[in-house]
This record gives C-alpha cells, sequence and structure tokens, in this order.
C-alpha cells in the first residue's frame, strides 16, 4: 500500500479525469458517497449531520455528504465558515444540489446553542493543500469541533483540518477526528506524527480508478507489512538444526541496566534465531539466565573479553542498557573493529547511539547498519532540536539514513524505516502501534527482533521492515487484552510468538 504527497494526489486526480474520463464533480460524488456510506456504518444510530465546510474542493464533498444526509431522512446541516465566493465549480455545482434539497445552512454560532442528539460532525473545512498555519476562523471552528468531540463522533474527509498532509504535522492546531475517509492516495500526512492520532481510524477508497493510471505515479512510501517478509523464514525444512537460524549476539546491560539486554535477547530467541548469545557485566549472569535459561550468557570486563564472542554470529545488537561508562565505549569500539573486519550487520539501539553522537570512533561505522532511534537520540544524531526532527519526520529518518549510511528507524507515533533501494531512499510507515508502547524496555525487543530476522537470512531491510511491522501488531494485541497502563515489554513478546504461530 502506497503513501503519496499532496502533490501527487493533485496528480493522480488530473490523470483520472484525462485518463478515465472522470469529471472533477463525478470524484466529488464518488468521495461523498463513500465518506457517507462509511459513517452510516460506523453510526448506524445517528440521527443529525452537522458538516463544516470551508473553499476548496474539500467543501464539495461536505456538501454532498450533506445532500445524502438530507436524502435518507436525516437532519443535516451545513456550518460554512469561509466565503463561498472563492468556491471552485464543482464545489459551485456540489453546494447548487445541497441548496435544492433545502439542506438548512447555519452560523457557527446558532450550531453552539443547539441541542445535539446522535450528532456526526463532519470536517470538510481544509483539504491537502494547506501551507502555512489555520487562519482564525477555521481555527475558532476546529476548536468547537474538538470541544463537541467529547460526547459526539467526528468524520474527516479526506484528511483532519489543520494536518500537514505531507509530514502529519500539526499547523497551529488541528482536528481530532475518530474516522477519517481518504480517496484515490493514501496521505502520507495521516500515518505519521499529529496526523496519526488526530486522524482516528483510516478508510480508503480509490474511487474507482485503475492500477494502471495510479502506477504511473511513482511512489518511495508505504505501509509496512511484515507478512512478505516473515513467509521467507516460516517455512523451515524438517532436517533443520540450530545452525540453520543464526546466531545473534546482543552485548548491553551494564552495571544497574541489565534489563534491556535480557529483553532484547529473549525477543531474538523467541522470535525464531537458532542460537543467542549475552555478552554483559557479571553481576547480570544470573538473572539473565534465569529469565532464559536457552541464552548463552558471558560476563565481560573489556573489550578485550568481547573479541572471541564477535567470531561468531551472524548478527549484532549493542546499545540495550549499554550506559555510557568508559566499559560501554570499549563494547562499542571493539563491535566496531571486528563487525568491519568481518562484514557483520550490526543493530544499533540507545545508549550505542548516544555514544554514537559524541565519540570518536577509531574504525568509523560498519558497512551494515541498522539504527534505531527515537525523536531524542535522532535529535543528537542530526544536532537539532527534538521538535525540528518531529517536525518533519520524513526529512529526518531520511537525513539519518544519508548521514550514516545506515537503515534508520526513526521510533514514533507512526515510525519510520529508511533504507536505500538502488540508490533511492524508500521509506516504510508503521500503521500499527498504540500509546502503551511509550515504556522502557519496548526499544529493546525491537532491535532483538531485527536482529533475530537479520540471523535467520532476510536482508537488512526486510528484517527491519518486518521486525517494526510484528513489534507493534504484537502490542496492538497485548493492548486489546491489558490495555494501555499495565502493557509491558514482556507481554510484546508474548505476542510475537502468538504472531509468528498464527501465520
Amino acid at each position: 500500500m502506497n503513501l503519496y504527497t499532496s502533490k501527487q494526489t493533485k496528480i493522480l486526480d488530473k490523470l483520472a479525469i484525462k485518463e478515465q474520463r472522470f469529471t472533477a464533480f463525478s470524484l466529488m460524488q464518488e468521495a461523498a458517497n463513500f465518506s457517507f456510506n462509511t459513517l452510516l456504518s460506523y453510526w448506524p444510530d445517528t440521527k443529525q449531520v452537522f458538516t463544516f465546510c470551508g473553499k476548496g474542493n474539500n467543501a464539495g464533498d461536505g456538501y454532498l455528504v450533506a445532500s445524502l444526509a438530507k436524502e435518507v431522512g436525516l437532519e443535516s446541516f451545513v456550518i460554512q465558515i469561509s466565503n463561498q465566493k472563492n468556491l471552485s465549480q464543482p464545489s459551485i455545482k456540489a453546494l447548487k444540489v445541497s441548496r435544492s434539497l433545502d439542506v438548512k445552512f447555519i452560523t457557527l454560532k446558532s450550531f453552539t446553542k443547539m441541542s445535539l442528539n446522535k450528532a456526526v460532525l463532519v470536517d470538510a473545512l481544509l483539504g491537502t493543500g494547506i501551507k502555512g498555519n489555520v487562519r482564525k476562523n477555521v481555527a475558532n471552528a476546529i476548536q468547537i469541533i474538538n470541544q463537541k468531540s467529547t460526547y459526539h463522533p467526528v468524520l474527516s474527509i479526506d484528511i483532519p483540518s489543520g494536518i500537514c498532509a505531507d509530514t502529519g504535522k500539526e499547523l497551529g492546531t488541528a482536528v481530532m477526528a475518530n474516522l477519517t475517509t481518504t480517496f484515490i492516495g493514501r496521505k502520507r500526512g495521516c500515518y505519521t506524527s499529529a496526523g496519526r492520532s488526530n486522524s482516528g481510524t483510516i478508510e480508503f477508497s480509490n474511487l474507482g480508478i485503475k492500477k494502471t493510471t495510479l502506477n504511473k505515479v511513482t511512489s518511495n512510501y508505504h505501509i509496512l507489512d511484515m507478512e512478505k517478509s516473515l513467509a521467507k523464514i516460516l517455512n523451515r525444512p524438517k532436517n533443520s538444526h540450530k545452525g540453520d537460524f543464526g546466531h545473534t549476539l546482543v552485548i548491553g546491560g551494564d552495571s544497574g541496566y541489565g534489563g534491556a539486554a535480557i529483553l532484547a535477547s529473549k525477543a531474538a530467541i523467541m522470535s525464531g534465531s537458532g542460537l543467542v548469545s549475552l555478552a554483559t557485566q557479571k553481576e547480570h549472569i544470573s538473572a539473565a539466565l534465569s529469565s532464559c535459561p536457552e541464552l548463552m550468557v558471558n560476563g565481560v570486563n573489556s573489550g578485550q573479553d568481547l573479541e572471541d564472542l564477535l567470531a561468531k554470529p551472524n548478527s549484532i545488537v549493542i546499545g540495550p542498557g549499554l550506559g555510557q561508562s568508559a566499559w560501554s565505549e570499549q563494547m562499542l569500539q571493539k563491535t566496531f573493529i571486528e563487525a568491519k573486519k568481518r562484514n557483520l550487520p550490526v543493530v544499533m539501539d540507545a545508549d550505542a547511539l548516544n555514544l554514537l553522537s559524541t565519540l570518536k570512533l577509531a574504525s568509523g561505522t560498519p558497512k551494515k547498519l541498522v539504527i534505531t532511534p527515537h525523536p531524542g537520540e535522532a535529535a543528537k544524531l542530526l544536532k537539532r532540536s527534538i521538535e525540528a526532527i518531529q517536525q518533519d519526520r520524513f526529512k529526518s529518518v531520511m537525513d539519518l539514513e544519508k548521514k550514516l549510511g545506515a537503515i534508520s528507524v526513526l521510533k514514533g507515533s507512526g515510525s519510520l524505516v529508511c533504507s536505500r533501494i538502488n540508490g533511492i531512499q524508500k521509506i516504510g510507515v508503521c500503521s500499527a502501534g498504540n500509546p502503551g508502547m511509550a515504556k522502557g524496555g519496548m526499544g529493546d525487543i525491537l532491535s532483538g527482533l531485527i536482529g533475530s530476522f537479520i540471523s535467520q537470512g532476510l536482508s537488512l531491510t526486510a528484517a527491519t521492515e518486518a521486525a517494526v511491522d510484528i513489534h507493534s501488531k504484537a502490542a496492538d494485541i497485548a493492548e486489546l487484552e491489558l490495555g494501555e497502563l499495565g502493557l509491558l515489554p514482556s507481554d510484546v513478546i508474548n505476542n510475537i510468538r502468538y504472531l509468528l504461530k498464527s501465520r
């Protein structure tokens, strides 16, 4: 499933009109039909529909949704926020349809005084073309919609008003929708940053546009899907042995931080790696073996102690609980030296990334490298503020990949995976996950998963994309069972096993 920028969606619009003999108005009708039918499927007992309209084509969609509501006998109202004199021709035509059906047009002030009864609020204020911050009159309407949304559901048409279609950032203020219906091309801004939380559930329709037309616009953005990659490692020959499924080495767990490295190791062994070793401070050996006796746990005092261990694995995970001490620096320096020598894939997380942003490396970074920063770690690596990272997460993850020559995961709401294929940057966007994942240890599981899938033979890109996707989907299952507040990383590991079993 490809994702598109605002500009690319407009090109698809024009191609559909040119090649398939659609008109702008007929596309508007299709969008309105899809939106209204979706509205009724989610809220079948709706009695009132209040549609907030601006002045672009989004307003035209809104007029037609209001008309459909009136036609089926619902109370239908339009709250016109912007001047109707600036409407496009298709929107003028849609406006005439709503007028002919006697849809009631009311002011925003009148709306605030009305008594709502099983009402749905429809956001048709702003489309995908907005550049700067939301203007005051629209911002006022958005504020009122959000106030009412506590008791009445909100449907946004195409994208929540106030969300940037390209980056997902909030442009001053934005509608908090329960449901967003989007068309022709999925807008990438709906899937990350504020766009992900503001969009609610996303329902998509291509409006009947043929695949041959859609294929004429190349997209370098896609929604992650673990299925294809995992299929390559799930069908194991019956005469297999542990050596066929790789050896993953996890390095981490400085004094007082043993849990993170243990979680990463458990994630690796419970997701199929044939062998998993853990190199950690000696004080954590008992805890690691008690938690997971299948691990090979080694106490290491220095980089020299690590040398023999680095001769065995197919992939290395370094960073969970690594700390930033002299011991930590030795672990990282030695890992990079040996990884470069043996051309080993390295997955870096947590303090390994913090050290990378400050440490002078004697050997440089390995050629096969995956990094998994959260926004704070990404800010250090790119030497910019966290706010700047979050303002355009797509640009940030592309900058990380370019700077470090590494497959880069920018964690957060709508995690992004950037890799380079045939010289072109490609970005996968994770559509799964929930706020319960905002807890220490979640990232350690992800790094262990990536290392495990690499050890089992997946390419760095396939392993990383599959790991990010299954990690978030497993967390969503745990959230359904346990809720967000009590969700633990250990619960996610168990559900990863379940998802792998059910494939």
